[in-house]
């Protein structure tokens, strides 16, 4: 059986006394009501930090789950450090973009706010947070990703400063490919929305020296443009 993953605050674990402790809440009722573990099962917490502590749990009560550490396990960092700039689609798309690319291993989600965007959103939803902490549980990771708040493509741009720009573009009748990934260090990945980046969005783009890309031979909807360049990028795949 595989174990159950968690990202919990720090300050659950205390690693000098080799115990943990989870109060009552949403994970608590998930760990007795949902998963229905017992004293003696293992589970995976994660604080954050790259590490994921293997625990066995030893008290269930109303008030807390306790348990002892067995083993302190390190994350791998992923190469390269990707950053997923994709402007805001509908709610269900864009959701299952979120989830697939922090499957992939995106370090940094951007939402972005570009000329053909409909839905203008300001904040971040908590379903957004929770949709990428549960697909990073899943999917192992050790760090989650860092969702910012949603900017401006100029704002991206700027905060974007110190990465290759790859940029996802339907340039019908031109020759482009995938650089060659493995020899950057930190990649920020830009996808427009429904109809794509707008020419001008495209020319700034170009001015700041980014990689315009064409993926295969047809015309992609945004969100499978997004997870398709990011496992490229992931996996060091030319085109």
């Amino acid at each position: 059986m595989r174990t159950a993953r968690f990202f919990v605050p720090a300050d659950w674990i205390a690693k000098s006394a080799d115990a943990f402790s989870i109060p009552a809440g949403a994970m608590h009722k998930q760990i007795v009501s949902v998963l229905r573990m017992k004293i003696g099962d293992t589970v995976g917490l994660c604080p954050n930090d790259g590490t994921e502590i293997e625990c066995t749990i030893t008290e269930m009560t109303k008030a807390a789950i306790l348990g002892t550490i067995v083993n302190i396990r390190k994350g791998s960092a992923l190469r390269p450090t990707i950053t997923i700039c994709a402007a805001i689609t509908k709610r269900d798309t864009f959701e299952w973009m979120l989830q697939k690319c922090t499957e992939l291993g995106v370090t940094t989600i951007v939402p972005m706010i570009t000329d053909r965007v409909v839905k203008k959103t300001k904040d971040v939803p908590a379903r957004w947070i929770d949709i990428v902490r549960e697909a990073s549980e899943q999917s192992g990771r050790t760090i989650l990703p860092i969702v910012c708040e949603p900017m401006s493509l100029k704002a991206t741009i700027e905060r974007t400063e110190n990465n290759d720009r790859v940029v996802l573009h339907e340039s019908v009748g031109e020759s482009s490919s995938m650089p060659v990934v493995r020899q950057m260090d930190r990649v920020a990945l830009f996808v427009g929305p429904e109809g794509g980046f707008s020419e001008q969005e495209i020319d700034v783009l170009r001015t700041v020296g980014s990689t315009i890309v064409q993926i295969g031979d047809t015309v992609m909807r945004a969100e499978t443009a997004a997870i398709v360049g990011t496992a490229m990028i992931r996996f060091g795949t030319r085109v």
